[in-house]
This record gives C-alpha cells, sequence and structure tokens, in this order.
C-alpha cells in the first residue's frame, strides 16, 4: 500500500546602512565547474510562509533521522489559544531559513510569495519578526514569486533599515506575459524603486555566492540533465529591464519566450548531513539544480530537496515520471515536494520511493541537524 510520510534565534543587530557589509565578505563567485568553499551550518530550520497547501492544528509533527517535521498549530510559539485568523495560502511561494554556525544565526528569506496580503498575515501568525531577517534570495521574476515583497515592511521599511535582496540577472526585472487567456494575461513587472523604498538593496549577481555568511546560491543552473528550460511566460524586453543589460542576443526583440536563465535556487550545507536545496521553481529542471548545487559547492550527498519542480505544463507526465528516476539516482533523504509541482510527480515518487516524500503545508517547520 503506499503511503507518505504525512499526509494528512537568538534577536541580532538590526541590519543598518553599516550593516549590509554582512555580504561583503560573503559574495564569492565561482567558475562554472569549480568548487568553491560554502559554509557548513550546524544546524538548519526551513519554515513555510506562503504556498498553496494549507492545513490545521491537528496533524503529527514528525522526528525523522536527520530532520524533524513541525506542524503550525495556527499561532506563534507560546500561544495558548487558536488565533481568531488563520494562516493563509496561495498560489505563491516563500521559505524562511533560519541557520547556526557558530553560536551565530542568520535569516535568509527566500521568495515572497503573491501578496502582500498573504506574506504579511502569515509571518505575523508564525511569530516572524521581519527585523530579524538579514537577507533575502528571490530566485526569478514571476508575480507568483515577488509579488509580496511589500509584505516585509510595508510600502516604506523603517528608516535606514535595508536588507540585501539576490537577484540571478537583469531578466529578473523584465515585463512578463503568461500565455494563458485569450490574449495572454500580462504579469507585470518587478518595480525597483517600489523595492528600494519597502527596505531591499538589489545585488544582481549570476555566479554562486554565499548569502548572509551562512546560505549559499547556486548562479545560473545549466540545462545539462535531459531537462529543458519549461516556463509558461515570454519577456519583454526593454521593459521594467535595461536592455542593455541583457545578453546581446535578447536585446533586439520586443518579446521572447522565457528560457529562466536568471534563476537561482539557494542552498545551505549542513553538517554530518550534506545539502539542502531550496528548489523554488525549477523553470530550469530540478535535477539540474541539484547539480549545479553539487558543482559550485563540491558536496556530493544531498539530504533534502524542498520546492516547487514545475512538473507541470509546458512539461509533460513522461517528463515528471522521468524526474522521479533520477530523484532515485540521486538518492536525497527526504524530498519535499511543494507550489508548482504537480500531482502526477508526486503519485510517482510515493510509488517508487514513498520512504523519501514528506508532505508540506503553510506554517510547516522542517529542522535539520545531524
Amino acid at each position: 500500500m503506499i503511503s507518505s510520510r504525512d499526509w494528512h534565534p537568538t534577536r541580532r543587530t538590526i541590519l543598518g546602512a553599516g550593516a549590509l557589509g554582512l555580504l561583503a565578505t560573503a559574495t564569492q563567485p565561482a567558475a562554472a565547474d569549480a568548487a568553491f568553499v560554502v559554509p557548513e551550518v550546524d544546524s538548519l530550520s526551513l519554515q513555510v510562509i506562503t504556498d498553496a497547501a494549507t492545513f490545521g492544528p491537528f496533524l503529527d509533527n514528525l522526528d525523522l533521522p536527520g530532520m524533524k517535521v513541525v506542524r503550525a498549530g495556527g499561532g506563534a510559539p507560546g500561544m495558548t489559544r487558536m488565533p481568531a485568523h488563520a494562516l493563509l495560502g496561495e498560489f505563491g511561494l516563500s521559505i524562511l531559513g533560519t541557520s547556526r554556525r557558530a553560536g551565530q544565526t542568520r535569516r535568509v528569506m527566500v521568495d515572497f510569495g503573491y501578496s502582500r496580503e498573504v506574506l504579511a498575515n502569515n509571518l505575523a501568525l508564525l511569530g516572524v519578526d521581519p527585523l530579524t531577517i538579514d537577507a533575502s534570495v528571490l530566485s526569478h521574476g514571476h508575480l507568483d514569486h515577488y509579488g509580496g515583497f511589500a509584505g516585509l515592511f510595508g510600502a516604506s521599511a523603517p528608516r535606514r533599515h535595508h536588507i540585501p535582496l539576490i537577484v540571478g540577472g537583469e531578466e529578473t526585472f523584465c515585463e512578463r506575459v503568461a500565455m494563458v487567456g485569450n490574449p495572454p494575461l500580462i504579469m507585470g513587472t518587478l518595480d525597483r524603486g517600489a523595492l528600494a523604498r519597502a527596505g531591499y538593496d538589489v545585488r544582481i549577481n549570476a555566479e554562486p555566492m554565499v548569502v548572509a555568511d551562512q546560505a549559499f546560491t547556486t548562479g545560473v543552473i545549466p540545462l545539462r540533465s535531459f531537462e529543458r528550460a519549461a516556463i509558461p511566460t515570454q519577456m519583454r524586453p526593454g521593459i521594467g529591464c535595461d536592455r542593455a543589460a541583457l545578453d546581446p542576443a535578447k536585446r533586439g526583440v520586443a518579446q521572447l519566450p522565457d528560457d529562466g536563465e536568471h534563476e537561482l535556487a539557494t542552498c545551505y550545507a549542513v553538517k554530518g548531513l550534506g545539502l539542502v536545496v531550496i528548489a523554488s521553481c525549477s523553470h530550469r529542471g530540478v535535477i539540474n539544480s541539484i547539480r549545479r548545487a553539487q558543482a559550485v559547492s563540491g558536496i556530493e550527498r544531498v539530504h533534502a530537496v524542498i520546492g516547487g519542480f514545475h512538473l507541470v505544463r509546458p512539461r509533460t507526465e513522461a517528463e515528471a515520471k522521468r524526474t522521479v528516476a533520477e530523484f532515485a539516482a540521486i538518492d536525497p533523504a527526504y524530498i519535499v515536494p511543494m507550489h508548482c509541482t504537480g500531482e502526477v510527480f508526486i503519485a510517482e515518487a510515493l510509488r517508487v520511493m514513498p520512504q523519501k516524500i514528506v508532505r508540506s503545508y503553510v506554517g510547516s517547520q522542517f529542522i535539520f541537524a545531524a
């Protein structure tokens, strides 16, 4: 019978202008295949702030080898009564990473979900103080990943409070058209001025880099497995983005199919366990994302992969099933499918390796320590 596991910090100095040096010594570009030194953390917690899947306070926590899963009961730690409001789900993704290394705690926000209201609601109910977040990473320029950014501090951040926001390329800011509807829907652009007013200091880096001393990004993800770039949007160079800063092949057209070249995955190396990869949306391929994390870190062992794997249109059911086989070959301890992964992959993964699949819900906290 097919089964799965669960179907059913210390306060730091607030980042000011001078504190942006947190990344100054932690930006370490790497050649495409050359390993660079990534920090090894003693422990890591990944908490789901925004996703579409929600569940009430009646799920059991899990205590598994190398991973604990703490289910959100609808309120912040220490709350003794159920709150009047619930955690909200929406089509979008946001994950908060809290890591510890040598007694130091760092918090990195990966993506912001679709809407400001949902991000702000869930942060408040989960007891997350935005002023304790050290840095942020935006995986790619789609509205369901950046739309909620103002939910962190509001439309205007506290005076002199800015956190680094790492993006993978100028393409992040180009207007996009979602290839659904007739005519296709305009997704819009990510406004750099609004980001600055809301408390973000944008850093564009297509190379792997260390973030807030403890996490790292993959940089551009090469297409080296069977996976193709599969993105249901088109990009409009020059609208919202600097045409001159784009790849020369993309500058001279009004609109072209997205290839996700700017997309990043965010990763951690956990002592005694191996890599934890946050794949976010995997438009460049979740297997390609994992292989890139292995290549740039020099770490072969993969402990967990979490996020959206985008094994829905325009990818096919055959591609989803082949991805399961590739996952089995990599053999991570845990796979946590979210967001845009799709039911074909989940059903096939449960059939092939049910002991590895852990279901995620808004508020779920995944704690990794040897």
